[in-house]
């Protein structure tokens, strides 16, 4: 599907190398919407970046680890126009995944999943108010509502969800639409579940046996149609405070 009105508008794309980020950069090109890409990774940004520079005019990659606050705001002074949408893809669990965890490494997890989007968020708004137009995409997750696996990972989205609900009434008479995209389990290449798959095939398929009722895991490209369909205008901002859930049927 083309999104006549997508052309030539601009996406800042957080951990945009690979899975979901890589598939929303590639699905705006089609629509031949710039892309800010953002990610630790430069070498897979520039394989990204080369997949869609021939359909963009004005696409650029900035790596840096947005985790460092120096960095991150380093990296936002070099945008000279505020994006007509943000997309926030960056997030996970770092491997912090106890109850027990220390309160240190609670920060971390919430910092990655939520204190970056609010950050950028922050950055942009004024400008967004200002001209009275915006989409904003966080990519949460539907552990935000089962609260299963890492427990900080878990609470973290669900304080992104609520984060995204009262920042969308509160911005609504703006003309900004907030939203967030809450995925079931996904395959990558080199993901968690790929490795799951190759080192523990009984518990891969007792997973999709109780959780997945179409019996499969879901792939990045079923999730980047979504956010770019979004930030088209066929969406009008009754949707915005949404919380969409796209999971493949999870039980």
């Amino acid at each position: 599907m083309i999104y006549k009105d997508l052309a030539n508008k601009t996406a800042l794309i957080t951990g945009a190398s690979q899975g979901i980020g890589k598939a929303i950069a590639l699905e705006f090109s089609q629509q031949k919407t710039n892309s800010l890409l953002v990610s630790r990774d430069k070498k897979k940004l520039l394989k990204v970046f080369n997949k869609i520079k021939k359909r963009t005019k004005n696409s650029q990659i900035y790596s840096c680890n947005l985790q460092n606050d120096y960095e991150l705001y380093s990296f936002l002074k070099k945008i000279k126009k505020c994006p007509d949408f943000i997309i926030h893809n960056i997030g996970g669990t770092l491997n912090i995944k106890s109850p027990y965890s220390s309160y240190e490494d609670w920060l971390k997890v919430i910092n990655f999943n939520f204190g970056i989007a609010v950050k950028i968020n922050n950055f942009f708004l004024k400008d967004m108010i200002k001209r009275k137009s915006g989409r904003i995409v966080h990519i949460s997750s539907i552990s935000a509502v089962s609260l299963r696996g890492s427990a900080p990972y878990a609470a973290s989205k669900s304080l992104l969800n609520s984060y995204v609900q009262t920042l969308a009434r509160s911005i609504a008479k703006n003309n900004i639409s907030v939203c967030a995209i809450l995925p079931g389990a996904l395959y990558s290449k080199g993901g968690h579940w790929d490795n799951v798959k190759k080192n523990n095939i009984a518990m891969y398929k007792d997973f999709l046996r109780h959780h997945h009722a179409i019996g499969r895991l879901g792939f990045p490209q079923e999730i980047s149609p979504w956010v770019v369909f979004y930030c088209s205008k066929n969406v009008t901002n009754f949707s915005t405070g949404a919380l969409i859930n796209i999971d493949g049927g999870t039980m």
